[in-house]
């Protein structure tokens, strides 16, 4: 039977960590793993591993769960059960002394600060493996690179990592299908920013991106505010709208009942047909003591209600006028509603 190629992500288990810095390498093999339809995996020589082919090659793709600083554990009993010979290892890991964005493919070398590396090359005997440094940049200002890589990206920053880690599954791929060299010609250096200006500026690309930041950061607002703009922006109005509702969800949940309540707004100024949302917006507004704000959105709620049901719309503007009965523009819609509902 032909032997494995054993494709290991350094991180370490538990949410906490999940979309930090340091566990880039995990991300890598979740794309791995989604791009090749691998399953579930199965727990194994204390790593989560897959079993699959990926260009007609047999691979092993290893997550260690013995944290960061003991991978070199799991990826020795892994080598060791599986007889996989050094050459056939490849190590995808963080690098802080590599700019963010930017992978570097090495045949072999030493562990450079890299704790997970320390632990591999440690129970190996030695550093002769290829790795794929996935860089991270340093720190900014006096922030300690313990507390940086334990940080998750955010932003454009999840935006990029997104782009990094399936350009950094492209570069495996390329090494098991075309060897180091020709993998360390194409994918070293800083062509995952230019990739990321022409996304930019092809709206259909930048599109593709920020649907998968989303996907692996999905409480992040601001990448999801920026995936609902170009929504918009590409006439995309029913998932703008689901966008807009999702992201007040998400500030609700955080108790910033403003924010959110503008996000109600934005998505019923595309839909106004969601008329449970019209309602809740001037329940808000009306908990919040803006009796104001919440008879303006009754009345807007009533001008849509009375394209189809004047009776409806007639109901709502009375729920206005309880909230408040001298307001003179309700007052006068009451009337010609009445007058419009005895007609029929």
């Amino acid at each position: 039977m032909a032997e494995f190629r054993l494709i290991v992500g350094l991180g370490n288990p538990g949410d906490k960590y999940e979309k930090t810095r340091h566990n880039v390498g995990w991300r890598v093999i979740d794309e791995l793993v989604a791009r090749h339809q691998l399953g579930a995996g199965r727990s194994e020589q204390r790593a989560h591993t897959w079993d699959g082919s990926i260009g007609g090659l047999r691979v092993k793709l290893a997550k260690p769960l013995t944290y960061m600083n003991r991978s070199g554990e799991a990826v020795r009993a892994l080598m060791d059960y599986y007889d996989i010979p050094r050459a056939g290892l490849i190590v995808v890991h963080d690098d802080l002394d590599t700019p963010f964005g930017i992978l570097r493919l090495r045949k072999a070398g030493g562990h450079g600060g890299q704790n997970g590396l320390r632990s591999i090359i440690q129970h190996l005997g030695g550093g002769g493996f290829a790795r794929l440094r996935f860089g991270i940049g340093r720190p900014p200002g006096k922030m300690q690179p313990v507390d940086y890589v334990l940080r998750p990206f955010k932003g454009d920053d999840a935006i990029l990592a997104a782009e990094v880690a399936a350009r950094a599954a492209d570069a495996i791929e390329a090494w098991l299908g075309d060897g180091i060299d020709l993998a360390m010609s194409r994918y070293n250096g800083d062509a995952p920013r230019q990739a990321d200006e022409r996304s930019k500026q092809d709206p259909e690309a930048r599109l593709a991106v920020l649907q998968r930041a989303h996907e692996l950061s999905p409480s992040d607002t601001r990448t999801l505010a920026k995936l609902i703009a170009l929504q918009r922006k590409l006439g995309m109005l029913d998932a703008a709208v689901a966008g807009h509702l999702k992201l007040a969800a998400i500030l609700d949940a955080r108790g910033e009942g403003a924010l959110a309540n503008a996000e109600r707004v934005k998505a019923v100024t595309i839909k106004p047909e969601l008329v449970d949302v019209q309602r809740a917006i001037a329940d808000w507004y009306l908990a919040q003591a803006n009796r104001k704000k919440a008879v303006a959105r009754l009345l807007i709620l009533a001008d849509y209600m009375n394209r189809a049901d004047s009776e409806a719309a007639l109901l709502t503007v009375e729920q206005a006028l309880a909230i408040n009965p001298q307001h003179p523009k309700a007052l006068e819609y009451q009337r010609q509603l009445k007058a419009l509902c005895a007609a029929r």
